[in-house]
This record gives structure tokens, C-alpha cells and sequence, in this order.
């Protein structure tokens, strides 16, 4: 009788090694086609782990499609059989080669009609030279006394108004309210000047009058104004209710 070697096997249910083994002990998973050993003995007899020995299962089969899984180092460049037609097959040199040759070069030009709607969303901005803005544009609001060729806007004028105007009365808060309480003078200084330059000095006392003789006419003082106190002399009229104490008169 010759000598058999019978191995343990599955011919259905799920895929992967059996859950344990005796130590050398083979099994063949149909399900997988996947041959497995049992490695190591754990002193009784029974493997300390269970490892796939052959099979397309746990190898690559030459011939048939596989899933291969995890990463692979190749001590030489594989070559493929046929062009790759999905995302996970490898591709031929000659199929990489004639897809680059289809790709436009890393750096070239097109004329701007040769892009789709280039012009049309170039049409849609504004020019840096001289641009009309629509709607409401905004712009960084300059710091207080800034003098540059910034932007001023709406908030930088009023708060720059604001600081003109200060506390001045609601009566002369305005330029047109400043000329009408100067009578519209476009040179008022000058006029007031020349207006003090006709006026009588305070610490003159009537000193520096023009025409004394015109201004004592004009108040009416007569020749009386020009004499002493102790010789006055009155010629025609007369004088009612006056007593005298003495002296000339």
C-alpha cells in the first residue's frame, strides 16, 4: 500500500487560514486556493501560528487576474502585457509615452480667444487705468491728516470736516455763513484796518483830533470851551440863576 499524505481542506464557506493548525500540519482553502502550514510548536504539538505556503491566494499568479495587495519593491522594472485600462493597472512605457505626447508643453501661450470665456470674464473688470466703478466701492479709510494720493473717503471727509468745524455755532459752521457775517469783504482785514486808522486813539484824550475848533462847534460848546476857569467872559445873552462867590466875571 502506498504511503498517503492527507491534507485538511475547505471546499466552502469563507476565504483565509483556519483558526489553528498542529505544528507542519498543511491546509488547502479552496475558497481562497490558498495552501497553509503550521509554523512553530508550542511544546504540545500544536503550531503557534498558521502562514499561506502557496496558492494564487497568497501568491501572484503568472496568468490569471489578481488583486494584489500592499506595497511592492521590484529589484527590476516589470513590464505589462497589455495597455492599463483602470486607475489601479500598470501602465506600459509606450502607453505613458504616446499619452505625453498628447499634453501640452509646462510653459506655452494661447491667445486670449483660444480660452473659453477669458474675454468675456476679463470684459467684466476694471481697468487700472482710469477705472468707472459701479455700485458702492470701499477702500481703506486713511489715518487723520494723512496727505498722500490715498483713496479719502466718505469717512475720512467727514471726520476731516468734522475737525475744520470743531465747535463753531450752528450760525457759522459753513464758509457761506462766515463771507455774510463779513459782509461778503474779500478783504476785510484790510478794512478794518483802514476803519480803526480814522478813529480817535483812547489814550490820546481828544488829543489827536483833526479839527478841535469843528469838533467843540459840533458839540456846541461854544467859545467858553477855550477859556479859563477863573476868567470867563460872556458877551450878550444872559445868565439866569447863577450866583457868584467872587472873582472876575
Amino acid at each position: 500500500m502506498a504511503n498517503v499524505i492527507r491534507i485538511k481542506r475547505r471546499v466552502s464557506g469563507a476565504a483565509g487560514a483556519p483558526a489553528a493548525l498542529k505544528s507542519a500540519e498543511l491546509a488547502h482553502n479552496e475558497v481562497d486556493d490558498t495552501l497553509y502550514v503550521g509554523k512553530g510548536d508550542d511544546g504540545g504539538g500544536n503550531a503557534t501560528s498558521v502562514v499561506p505556503l502557496a496558492g494564487k491566494g497568497a501568491f501572484v499568479d503568472r496568468s490569471s487576474a489578481q488583486t494584489v495587495g500592499g506595497k511592492k519593491t521590484f529589484s527590476s522594472v516589470p513590464a505589462a502585457g497589455e495597455d492599463a485600462s483602470a486607475d489601479a493597472e500598470l501602465i506600459r512605457k509606450s502607453q505613458f509615452d504616446a499619452g505625453l505626447a498628447t499634453k501640452s508643453a509646462a510653459s506655452h501661450g494661447h491667445a486670449i480667444a483660444e480660452i473659453t470665456s477669458l474675454q468675456t470674464a476679463l470684459d467684466a473688470k476694471a481697468p487700472l487705468v482710469s477705472p468707472a466703478l459701479t455700485g458702492t466701492p470701499t477702500a481703506p479709510t486713511a489715518a487723520g491728516g494723512a496727505n498722500s494720493t490715498q483713496i479719502a473717503t466718505t469717512a475720512f471727509v467727514a471726520a476731516a470736516v468734522g475737525a475744520l468745524i470743531d465747535a463753531a455755532p450752528g450760525a457759522l459752521d459753513t464758509l457761506a455763513e462766515l463771507a455774510a457775517a463779513l459782509g461778503d469783504d474779500p478783504d476785510f482785514a484790510a478794512t478794518v484796518t483802514n476803519g480803526l486808522a480814522g478813529k480817535l486813539a483812547i489814550t490820546s484824550n481828544l488829543a489827536d483830533l483833526g479839527n478841535v475848533a469843528a469838533a467843540r462847534d459840533n458839540l456846541g460848546l461854544g467859545s467858553m470851551a477855550t477859556q479859563a476857569a477863573d476868567n470867563v467872559a460872556i458877551t450878550g445873552g444872559s445868565v439866569v440863576g447863577l450866583m457868584l462867590d467872587g472873582g472876575t466875571f
